[in-house]
């Protein structure tokens, strides 16, 4: 199974398919529960200022080619981790025939520069322990099919200054 898509609106969007499947006998992924995805937040968002790029999909992300896509567009727009986000709401990703089921947080927070983001933080357990799929929780990004309504994202501005304008 592979976890639920996520996009980034206003961005291009994130796919992060493979060619594998599961063997026929393959037990499906054990839930995530709300307390198990705050902890994996927790992690990322204190692992996120000290990493390299490529370190924090590498070490945070499931979904490591998504994650370096979400992050480049991050990074494009300027756009730094800032303090802890709150939990807003927290709703189960049921598994599907396309997607590994898991657990997504909406989460509001201020970039490094100020700039508010509401995203969806999907942490899905497909080989059996809690993770984050993309990690980027700053981007404003979410669930391509998102249990919380297509409409809560907010995506924060540029903080390139003049020269990430144009």
């Amino acid at each position: 199974m592979l976890p639920a898509l996520l996009c980034v609106p206003l961005l291009l969007a994130v796919s992060a398919c493979s060619e594998e499947s599961d063997p026929p006998d393959s037990q499906p992924p054990a839930a995530v529960s709300e307390k198990q995805a705050k902890q994996v937040l927790d992690r990322v968002v204190a692992r996120a200022p000290k990493l390299s790029a490529a370190q924090f999909c590498k070490e945070l992300a499931y979904q490591e080619k998504a994650c370096a896509y979400t992050r480049k567009q991050a990074d494009t727009f300027c756009l730094k981790p800032g303090p802890k986000p709150r939990v807003l709401r927290s709703v189960v990703v049921r598994n599907t025939e396309e997607s590994a089921g898991g657990r997504v947080l909406e989460i509001e927070g201020k970039t490094a520069g100020g700039q508010r983001y509401i995203s969806e933080f999907f942490v899905t357990a497909p080989e059996g322990t809690p993770q984050a799929s993309t990690a980027v929780y700053w981007s404003g990004a979410g669930l391509g099919d998102s249990p919380l309504g297509k409409d809560n994202k907010v995506l924060p501005q540029s903080e390139c200054g003049a020269r990430g304008r144009g």
